[in-house]
């Protein structure tokens, strides 16, 4: 949340980097950098929505969190990573103009809004791996309703959590909102790091293979993932929390450039995801596959469809040209016969 600060604030001041004369070299390798990330995020999470809108195999109970989670990435692509583009490009001096205060503020908000969801759909997806690792029966027990409630949750929480933040962000200060903030990431980093131990030792002793082999084989494949995601998405948040406690708490002076890093490293976790679920996951894979064999497959058959629409009117041709000579046999014949 606290990169918003840097974003809007366009003073030089901000942290204490004025000193140190930004390059435009440096610049144009950020902004290109920030727009490959956005790019990656748009289309890897606009393609994960896609195909499990499209195929039925994917549309299990297990990966309606991930696919919630993919859609506050690509709302977090959209909206605010452009946002702040323009930003690292202005203070590298590559263009000129800067925010008037209600881009600022919708700025802000979209920014705290889908990052946090995005975080709180990662502690949710670590807490349900967590409860079908270790209560296996009662998991498959549960039905899509629970996991519509726990979705509409994330949200509720998103938006008290986003209200709150911006509230003291607008109100009272940076620093006071990060008295706020930094507790409140650190609680659920820690949450989904003790999630994610609990289920490394539980792999560990191999008491999930023993469980029903052909079923669990996907299962313990998929909480895998799942893992490895929420590990990523982690350690990307704390060094997020680490660099904004030095720079808004303790006043440490630090380079634009070492902290537009650390963003990027956050932002670039939005398109980890799905890579990983493209990469880890079987149904992903298959879906993935036979939208790109439809694809390879659609100029066939419209070539198909084009010689079936010729040979029609070919035969129909023929056709009228066969009674048209039949016609003139006739008349002849009648002529013929009148003579």
């Amino acid at each position: 949340m606290m990169r918003t600060e840097a974003a809007t604030n366009n003073s030089e001041n901000a942290t204490g980097s004025s000193r140190n004369v930004p390059s435009k070299a440096e610049g144009i390798a950020l902004c290109s950098a920030f727009v490959l990330v956005f790019v990656l995020v748009v289309v890897g999470n606009l393609l994960t929505i896609a195909l499990f809108g499209m195929n039925r195999s994917l549309r299990k109970k297990s990966l309606h969190l991930v696919i919630n989670m993919a859609f506050a990435d690509l709302m977090l692509g959209i909206l605010s990573l452009p946002l702040f583009i323009h930003s690292v490009g202005y203070r590298f001096g590559l263009w000129k103009g800067g925010w008037p205060m209600s881009l600022s503020i919708f700025y802000t908000i979209v920014d705290t809004f889908f990052s946090q969801a995005s975080l709180i759909s990662a502690y949710f997806i670590s807490g349900e791996r967590f409860y079908a690792i270790y209560w296996p029966f009662k998991h498959r027990t549960l039905s899509t309703r629970a996991y519509h409630i726990i979705i509409f949750s994330v949200w509720v929480l998103t938006l008290l959590v986003t209200a709150l933040f911006s509230t003291t962000h607008f109100l009272f200060s940076v620093k006071r909102s990060m008295y706020y903030w930094i507790p409140y990431v650190l609680i659920i980093t820690f949450i989904i790091c003790g999630c994610n131990i609990g289920i490394w030792r539980k792999f560990r002793r191999g008491i999930v293979a023993s469980q029903q082999q052909t079923r669990n084989s996907r299962n313990k494949r998929l909480t895998k993932t799942l893992l490895f995601v929420s590990v990523l998405g982690s350690l990307c948040w704390i060094l997020l929390v680490i660099l904004n406690c030095l720079i808004f708490v303790y006043d440490v002076k630090i380079p634009w450039k070492f902290y537009d890093l650390v963003n990027l490293i956050n932002y670039s976790n939005s398109f980890a995801n799905p890579v990983m679920y493209a990469l880890r996951i079987p149904e992903f894979r298959e879906a993935l596959a036979l939208c790109c064999l439809r694809r390879a497959a659609a100029p066939n058959m419209m070539d198909i469809k084009r010689r079936s629409k010729k040979t029609p009117s070919t035969e129909l041709r023929a056709l009228r040209t066969d009674s048209s000579l039949l016609q003139l046999n006739l008349k002849e014949e009648v002529l013929d016969t009148k003579l």
